[in-house]
């Protein structure tokens, strides 16, 4: 079932974002021969015109990725909406890993359509020449300097970008659920109870950090030449920065669970 959810939300979601990223990569085309023509001065007005309108239409599209983020689940499940959505065969968590992987799925296709436009638009004859001839050695390099453990990194910096993704997308989730509890001024109470749930995280984490001797000074300083004597205390350190990480993704997204599951306010 959670499938079949996820398959609606990506239809839903995506009669609006398909169109968005086209209008993007349509303006950064644009943007991309009005300034090949530019070489006279006459073309310098239209130039700037349509450079404006691609950086509005990419400024707009990841607001909107934000607004989706936000209207998709309040309207879908607290709003009247949720009366149909709720009798359906489905427990509450699913709802929300089927949005919020959606969200994930749209602001990760964001970015990767920010920077085909971006490439678009800077594009010179030779540049992916170049690129590829730069892109192998550099790669080599790194590898050689982190040898095995290059693997491990990367493994790590793919688990932070999830739970950074799901935590920022299921803290918007728990404020609005919070919001919901209220009869009246639901907004407000949502923006109260986000602000309340980042300051009370920061706290807790500095907390723990404190506690558990993460704390490091001015004097925790990491470079090329002990960077291997210190690997198994940053890789300790990136273990434990994960974990956090998790434990903070795991309580917005129970926050959110329990109270669509006991506390439900469709009023």
């Amino acid at each position: 079932m959670l499938s079949k959810l996820m398959k609606y939300e990506l239809k839903a979601t995506g009669r609006i974002f398909l169109p968005l990223f086209l209008a993007a990569l349509a303006f950064a085309l644009i943007a991309r021969l009005t300034h090949a023509f530019s070489a006279g001065q006459q073309w310098g007005t239209p130039a700037v015109i349509s450079m404006v309108m691609y950086i509005s239409v990419m400024v707009g599209m990841f607001v909107m990725t934000l607004i989706m983020t936000i209207q998709r689940f309040y309207k879908n499940l607290l709003s009247e909406e949720g009366y149909l959505m709720f009798t359906l065969p489905v427990k509450p968590w699913q709802h929300i890993v089927s949005k919020m992987l959606i969200s994930m799925f749209w602001v990760v296709l964001s970015i990767v359509i920010a920077m085909i436009s971006i490439v678009m638009i800077g594009y010179r004859a030779g540049d992916w020449g170049r690129f590829i001839g730069e892109l192998g050695p550099s790669i080599q390099e790194v590898s050689d300097f982190l040898g095995a453990s290059i693997y491990l990194y990367s493994f790590e910096a793919i688990l932070g970008i999830i739970f950074s993704l799901a935590s920022a997308i299921l803290i918007l989730y728990a404020s609005i659920a919070i919001g919901s509890l209220f009869n009246q001024h639901r907004v407000l109470a949502s923006f109260a109870a986000f602000i309340g749930l980042n300051t009370l995280t920061q706290i807790i984490t500095m907390v723990i950090t404190t506690i558990l001797g993460y704390n490091y000074d001015h004097n925790f300083v990491i470079n090329s030449a002990n960077f291997h004597s210190m690997e198994t205390q940053i890789h300790f350190f990136i273990v434990f920065t994960l974990i956090i990480s998790a434990l903070i993704t795991t309580t917005y997204f129970f926050i959110t669970e329990r109270i669509l599951s006991k506390r439900l306010n469709l009023e």
